[in-house]
């Protein structure tokens, strides 16, 4: 992401990433081939990887013997997850360039 990240305006953020995924992209498919199938699950890919790191977040506390809590960071992922936002809300209004990534701490 780089310092877009730090661009207010979200379809500025998602016309300069969708301008970035089409040249790596296309590096990539030059030298391997890449099914279509693969890239309309990419979407899909990318939540699951979101569900790993918000289980793993939990298991590394339990593990060692944290009390369970939700930080900015964390809570932020399951808000994106609950509310089905793709991307980490890259390209939604839920993503503040102040604070990236974070929202409001939560009780469990």
């Amino acid at each position: 992401m780089g310092w877009i990240q730090f661009e207010p305006d979200a379809g500025k953020r998602k016309n300069f990433m969708d301008d970035y995924f089409r040249t790596v992209l296309e590096g990539y498919t030059s030298e391997t081939k890449i099914e279509d199938l693969m890239l309309d699950k990419l979407s899909l890919f990318i939540q699951i990887t979101l569900i790993e790191n918000i289980v793993d977040a939990f298991e590394v506390m339990r593990n060692n013997g944290e009390v369970l809590k939700c930080d900015e960071e964390l809570s932020y992922s399951i808000k994106c997850l609950e509310d089905d936002i793709p991307y980490l809300g890259f390209f939604h209004e839920v993503f503040s360039c102040e604070e990236p990534f974070e929202c409001e701490e939560r009780n469990i």
